[in-house]
């Protein structure tokens, strides 16, 4: 005889749904999902400084000090042209937690944006597992660096005609129990 066991949610001690997805007969609970989503327009001059975008931040509080925290980033926009390119960088607090290695003094960050001429509003994304080790609220933020004018969720060239894209940007956190 064959049993099959079906269900549509499973319930912590607490009575609070947690959702799940099945990884090969495997459940992975998902504790608390957050997400931001930036619609308005942001531009500044960093100048060669990094600052944070606003709007693109969002605070999780982990239910286990063992989770990870899944980061996804999606951010429409960049840098005005080839010589002033757009870069970014994940931060839980006041610390970098996505970005590539030392070398010199280049930038260190993730996909570098540019918009080829005034017309384009390029997208990156990323992904990062996290593990923030706290039962603390914690926050997470992109931050952008340019030696010229960023532009998020628009073209540099943001003329009112059917050409020039305004896009949406976010970054959602996932705690996974760990």
């Amino acid at each position: 005889m064959t049993s099959i066991l079906k269900v549509d949610s499973i319930q912590n001690a607490a009575g609070t749904a947690a959702a799940t997805i099945n990884t090969g007969g495997f459940f992975i609970p998902k504790l608390n999902i957050v997400q931001t989503v930036k619609t308005d327009t942001f531009s500044d001059n960093p100048n060669s400084g990094w600052i944070d975008i606003t709007g693109l931040s969002v605070a999780i509080t982990p239910t286990l000090s063992t989770s990870k925290v899944l980061v996804q980033i999606d951010i429409c926009g960049g840098g005005l042209n080839a010589v002033n390119v757009a870069h970014f960088r994940l931060m839980r607090g006041s610390t970098v937690i996505y970005a590539g290695s030392a070398a010199g003094n280049r930038s260190l960050g993730f996909g570098g944006a540019i918009a080829l001429d005034g017309n384009v509003t390029p997208a990156t994304s990323g992904t990062f597992i996290d593990a923030p080790s706290t039962t603390s609220a914690v926050t997470y933020k992109i931050q952008t660096n340019s030696n010229g004018t960023v532009y998020i969720n628009r073209s540099s060239n943001d003329a009112d005609d059917a050409r020039r894209l305004r896009g949406v940007s976010s970054l959602t956190v996932t705690e996974i129990a760990g």
